[in-house]
């Protein structure tokens, strides 16, 4: 079962959901952290079957599901502050234990978890994530002047819902049922000005950089979404890191190659 919860954070309350084994299990606490504009309920099929020897925690990053927002556009390096404060205040409050936890990220949530690798590296044993947004500085620079123009602001018309939807045509697996999608859609619209905030801070982020400091062993998950190339060009980056592609399947992998995500993540945190 799927229980939720909040804990206070520099920026207000976060919002988490939790899955703890029916028996204590041998495996360190897994924190996953969502894709922009996502939020914790992304993990949803799958945080029970993983969750059979361990404590899985989807946690909403600051603004999206139902975290409080920043009052501004913050960093890839704030998010991690907030995660780790976020994994101190779980031991204290005694539903982690006080040791290591490993990591699980998709798209954004990569980012965050790279972060918490480099940073706080006594707190992190092992590093999965799906997709690499490893731009170079040009590239990033590009991307964030265009991000209005990719993710236009709300209008009385309603051009930014068709647009929104034209997007998420074209980047969802076709196996993506209208329901699916009609959610992820409501949840864009939900967040208003604010939906694009994280990409601000993802092309801010010299993700090539950090990922070479990550020390632990990192698994790599490539499914043939958007980032499909630039998680092959660059996922040797990290030092000990291992890429396992997905052809054939877009976003909403969690749920329709449910089995072989589960498989693999199993596999490789043990």
């Amino acid at each position: 079962m799927i229980d939720r919860a909040y804990l206070p954070s520099r920026y207000g309350l976060l919002h988490y959901r939790i899955v703890r084994p029916a028996v204590p299990g041998d495996l360190p606490p897994l924190l996953c952290m969502h894709q922009t504009p996502g939020n914790g309920g992304d993990w949803a099929p799958v945080m029970p079957a993983l969750g059979k020897r361990r404590i899985v925690i989807a946690v909403d990053t600051p603004g999206y599901g139902m975290s409080d927002p920043p009052p501004a556009p913050v960093t890839i390096e704030d998010f991690a502050e907030v995660m780790a404060a976020f994994l101190s205040d779980l031991a204290k409050a005694g539903i982690v234990g006080e040791g290591p936890v490993d990591l699980l990220g998709y798209h954004t949530g990569s980012l965050i978890a790279t972060q918490l690798a480099c940073a706080f590296p006594d707190l992190i044993r092992r590093v999965a994530m799906f997709g690499l947004a490893a731009y170079p500085p040009d590239m990033r620079a590009t991307k964030l002047a265009r991000l209005r123009e990719h993710f236009p602001v709300p209008q009385r018309n309603l051009d930014h819902v068709e647009k929104l939807w034209a997007i998420m045509l074209e980047l969802s697996d076709p196996r993506m049922s209208a329901e699916q999608m009609h959610v992820a859609m409501a949840e864009c619209l939900r967040l208003g000005t604010r939906m694009p905030w994280a990409y601000e801070a993802v092309y801010r982020y010299d993700f090539l950089e950090a990922m070479t400091r990550v020390v632990q062993p990192a698994l790599i998950l490539n499914p043939q979404d958007d980032l499909w190339d630039v998680t092959r060009d660059t996922s040797d980056g990290f030092p000990q890191g291992r890429r396992h592609d997905m052809p054939g399947v877009r976003h909403g992998v969690l749920s329709i190659e449910h089995d072989q995500v589960v498989r693999e993540l199993e596999v490789f945190f043990g």
